[in-house]
């Protein structure tokens, strides 16, 4: 390797480096930090592997087509957008936001064990950062962010530590792959146990939640890996495909919506999640176009606990899918799913179950939690995939 060729190996390892370190704590000093990190780890990586490699062959993948269609429909969308400047606006996101994105995660493809035994390490003192953050914001009431200058809005945000929260549980499986090379299995399971102590008594409850799918997919899909990999692949099909229909029947259930956890707003959800459902049903197959509940005021239901009547986003992924582009769009989602748990075949046996963990841990997040197209939150998902596609073995290079 020549020294030129060394230096930008060295960026695109740098990059990684950056991002290995600063993902899992830095969302729970600056909660939107993910919106940052990761496009200025995407630029490093990606102009490390151009000039190193000189080629472009990396970027060939069927997923492009994935990307061109999801911004083409949500582009179409907005000839029946309820606001089409707010639907302009971000589709024009989209376009940027997504395709790096891709880039990001198909370089990670070719990355894994990037960095060997210092790259793990610089994770596994990220995660445990993150994991003492959380317990700072748990025994003060209050996250780290708080001691940020609050004229840096962006950078501190005022969500506390819900979404380093999220970051950092989703991280669980890339810290459990690096972590399997590096320590006993009883600092692992110690470390997992004290991640999950951490979330159960943190103020949101979307990251414990998430971490119990977590921990279940894991043990399971160890002891019955063929079964579980359907179960996860067809039930999170079914998931997306059912969802406004599992909502209206939690209705149906307790009209009266008597079930409500206040420190986990589980009352003002199911108020959202209802209003939204039943919204989805005026317009079920093209939904009614990109960001609808921003515009929306007459929802067609009473709220009992969420002040309403303006809701910037479901908080629920899949029913904003429903109520943005109806049966079209959920049904397009589902066989990404299928064929994103598929793909997974790719990757050594000993990690699959990890990983189908990981999947399923995404997907109730996305399902119960932010908004699908809010920017922190794309770059956060993109970047959690790419730390664990690092620290995962594709079967193909286990053979060389």
């Amino acid at each position: 390797m020549s020294e030129d060729q060394a230096v930008t190996g060295r960026l695109r390892q740098f990059g990684y480096f950056y991002l290995l370190l600063f993902l899992p704590f830095f969302g729970l000093v600056s909660p939107k930090s993910a919106g940052v990190i990761v496009p200025l780890a995407t630029t490093m990586i990606f102009c490390g592997w151009l000039i190193e490699t000189k080629s472009l062959c990396v970027l060939r993948s069927k997923a492009w087509w994935v990307v061109l269609a999801i911004v083409g429909y949500a582009a179409l969308s907005m000839v029946w957008a309820l606001d089409r400047q707010i639907a302009f606006d971000r589709v024009s996101k989209l376009a940027v936001f997504l395709p790096l994105g891709l880039v990001l995660i198909l370089v990670s493809l070719q990355s894994a064990n990037i960095g060997g035994d210092g790259a793990r390490k610089l994770l596994l003192a990220g995660f445990g950062l993150g994991v003492l953050l959380l317990a700072w914001a748990i025994v003060t009431y209050g996250p780290f962010g708080v001691l940020v200058p609050p004229d840096l809005y962006y950078i501190q945000g005022k969500s506390g530590e819900n979404r380093g929260a999220v970051l950092l549980m989703l991280l669980a499986t890339a810290y459990l792959l690096a972590a399997r090379s590096l320590v006993t299995t009883v600092w692992i399971g110690a470390a997992m146990l004290g991640l999950g102590a951490m979330l159960m008594l943190a103020y949101s409850q979307t990251a414990f939640v998430a971490f119990l799918v977590w921990v279940t997919v894991l043990a399971a899909g160890t002891m019955y890996p063929a079964l579980m990999r359907q179960l996860v692949i067809w039930g999170g099909a079914a998931f997306i495909i059912a969802q406004p229909f599992l909502v209206l029947a939690v209705e149906l259930a307790d009209p009266t919506r008597s079930f409500d956890i206040e420190a986990a707003s589980v009352g003002a959800r199911l108020d959202i999640w209802i209003a939204v459902a039943h919204k989805v049903m005026e317009a079920p197959i093209l939904g009614h176009g990109l960001e609808a509940t921003r515009s929306i005021t007459n929802w067609a239901n009473e709220f009992h606990y969420f002040a309403g009547p303006s809701i910037p986003h479901p908080h629920n992924g899949i029913l904003q899918i429903w109520i943005e582009f109806g049966l079209t769009g959920a049904l397009a989602a589902a066989l990404i799913w299928i064929s994103l748990v598929r793909s997974l075949d790719l990757f050594r046996r000993k990690d699959q179950a990890a990983l189908l963990a990981f999947a399923s841990s995404l997907l109730v997040v996305i399902g119960i939690s932010h908004g699908l197209w809010q920017s922190w939150w794309i770059w956060g998902a993109f970047g959690v995939v790419a730390v664990t596609l690092t620290q995962a073995s594709r079967r193909e290079l286990q053979r060389r």
